[in-house]
């Protein structure tokens, strides 16, 4: 209950700029002492600014949220999102599994057999060992908010192996800018992946569109996109897309 309440915190955020004690009251249904413990946590937690009476979202455009806040955020449209990008993954291939919520999820449907994962993920190594699935470990700098591993080192690696099939997520799909992330090297690992697999699929529920960071690393033309729904205000006859069932 904690977790949904918190992701509708941040979604309310994100939508508004700021929210009331007030509203969260109304929308949560739940006492306003419940609503300021949450907000406290919320804030001891990096994931928002409290304000009285209100809150709103530390993060802006220019700075990548946290893997913690991402993972409240969307839950049941990367939910969705996540399970059928597992489906696609076939007995015996060889797949890149890129750092971040979305895929991360993913892991926990995975069905196919004897599969080498390489991941630029840190806590998807976790998750993979306990499946007992064969996983790769990139080496490089961990990024600290999205506990990634990136950097020089990290493409090079990536440049010399051969993939059946990319899974990414990315920041932003924009009908000029294509997909872009915020950070250069993060930017660089995803390029070269997708350069190295047969089959690439950007995973980017409805949060993802008509937005742009400062990193492009592919044209929209470079990968299937899977998405939770049809977005109506973007130009589709652009875009190869399958919508998760």
């Amino acid at each position: 209950m904690k977790n949904k309440r918190w992701s509708s915190i941040l979604e309310l955020c994100e939508n508004q700029g700021a929210v009331t004690v007030e509203q969260l009251t109304a929308v949560l249904q739940v006492s306003e002492a419940t609503v300021r413990r949450d907000l406290q946590k919320m804030e001891d937690n990096g994931l928002i600014f409290r304000f009285h009476g209100g809150a709103r979202l530390i993060d802006n455009e220019l700075k990548e949220k946290s893997m913690t806040m991402k993972s409240l955020l969307n839950i049941e449209e990367k939910e969705k999102i996540s399970r059928y990008g597992a489906s696609l993954i076939q007995d015996g291939q060889i797949v890149f599994l890129d750092a971040g919520t979305t895929t991360y999820n993913l892991i926990d449907y995975i069905e196919a057999r004897e599969i080498t994962v390489v991941t630029t993920g840190i806590p998807h190594l976790t998750k993979l060992s306990q499946r007992n699935i064969k996983t790769f470990a990139l080496s490089g700098f961990v990024k600290s908010s999205t506990v990634a591993v990136t950097g020089k080192e990290t493409v090079n690696q990536l440049s010399n192996m051969n993939f059946d099939i990319a899974l990414l997520g990315t920041n932003g799909v924009h009908p000029a800018a294509g997909f872009t992330t915020p950070e250069e090297y993060e930017g660089e690992a995803k390029a070269m992946a997708m350069r190295r697999a047969k089959k690439s699929y950007i995973l980017a529920d409805k949060s993802k569109f008509n937005k742009l960071c400062f990193v492009h690393f592919a044209d929209l033309q470079d990968a299937t996109v899977i998405i939770d729904a049809k977005i109506e205000d973007f130009d589709y006859q652009l875009i190869d897309y399958i919508v998760a069932p």
